[in-house]
């Protein structure tokens, strides 16, 4: 159970927490970010263009749930999501080709 304290200190509900301080706010940031822009661990075949795609990849997943989140509630045109996710699709296949990744490596002899 989490108790909530009002500015006085005083329990709301039973429940308490403390309340941020004015220098906690760069503190806080962090973890708002990480709510907001989640990133997974990456476990694929170590390179730095397979780690720079897979960012790519979760930031595209996560505009992509942004956009139907916001076009299903109504507060985006469909024509307007689907223009937003396509191009947002031809960033990602923009940075797929930039990195080489999927292209056969090259020997040489």
């Amino acid at each position: 159970m989490v108790n909530y304290i009002s500015s006085k200190g005083s329990r709301l509900g039973g429940v308490q927490m403390e309340l941020p301080k004015e220098g906690d706010k760069d503190k806080f940031k962090g973890d708002k970010d990480r709510f907001l822009y989640p990133r997974s661990r990456y476990y694929g075949q170590f390179s730095p263009e397979n780690l720079v795609f897979d960012a790519n990849l979760q930031e595209f997943a996560q505009k992509i749930g942004y956009i139907t989140a916001l076009e299903t509630s109504g507060k985006l045109s469909p024509d307007e999501a689907y223009k937003q996710i396509k191009a947002l699709w031809k960033q990602l296949k923009r940075s797929k080709k930039e990195l080489g990744i999927g292209e056969q490596p090259t020997t040489e002899i």
